[in-house]
């Protein structure tokens, strides 16, 4: 499989958008998460990471500091939301028909075919 320039600027381009517009920038922060939850096992070996989430983030403890830094802590209000609505619907209105019926004549004489114009593609004669 050959990664051109075009593939690699495109997943760029994506990846810098999903982080700047929306939650993708917290997954960022993961280093963050297992550094703290390695020092709450040094303090406690029997923890597991199930009492670790549960402790961090369904518990209403307020430690301030590190706690704050991990992800999906902190509410941001930065997060942009972008709606389509459908257009209105419009009232179809029937319009008169203003077509007019003519007679169109192709021809004001009568077409006589002549052998005269019909010759000029004949081989010459001798």
């Amino acid at each position: 499989m050959q990664i051109t320039m075009k593939r690699v600027a495109a997943i760029l381009f994506l990846w810098i958008y999903l982080v700047a517009n929306t939650e993708l920038h917290q997954f960022l922060r993961l280093p963050v998460f297992f550094a703290h939850y390695h020092e709450h096992r040094a303090e406690n070996p029997y923890i597991n990471l199930i009492d670790f989430i549960s402790q961090h983030y369904f518990a209403d403890t307020n430690n301030v500091g590190k706690d704050d830094q991990l992800p999906f802590k902190d509410k941001c209000p930065e997060v942009s939301l972008s709606i389509a609505m459908p257009p209105e619907i419009l009232h179809e209105t029937t319009l008169p028909d203003f077509t007019v019926a003519k007679n169109i004549v192709m021809f004001k004489t009568p077409f006589i075919a002549s052998s005269f114009h019909f010759s000029i593609w004949q081989p010459p004669r001798a």
